[in-house]
């Protein structure tokens, strides 16, 4: 069955996802993935889901403390996302100016 795959090409394929996604990554890495997962009920994540972090950690490398607006707009979510993403907005090294009356009541 390990050289099967040697002879078979493209066009045997059925007109469907899979003919498509071995267009897209070659026969081979076709072969290979159904090597592996074949068989099995496989969930597919989008993209986006998987690139999440990346964003998460370009969203708080950029944060200065204010820009919650520019960033939503930057990288299309919510300004609520972003605060949740890099917190209440202190940057490390900002003097509080209210801490001494919070601390004093």
């Amino acid at each position: 069955m390990d050289d099967l795959w040697k002879e078979l090409t493209i066009d045997m394929l059925p007109d469907n996802l899979w003919k498509h996604v071995a267009e897209e990554i070659g026969l081979r890495n076709f072969c290979k993935m159904l090597e592996i997962a074949g068989g099995a009920t496989l969930y597919v994540p989008q993209l986006e889901s998987l690139l999440r972090p990346v964003r998460d950690a370009r969203i708080k490398a950029e944060f200065n403390g204010w820009n919650y607006l520019e960033l939503a707009h930057k990288y299309k979510v919510t300004d609520r996302l972003v605060r949740s993403i890099c917190g209440p907005g202190i940057v490390e090294g900002q003097i509080d100016l209210f801490r001494d009356l919070i601390d004093s009541s």
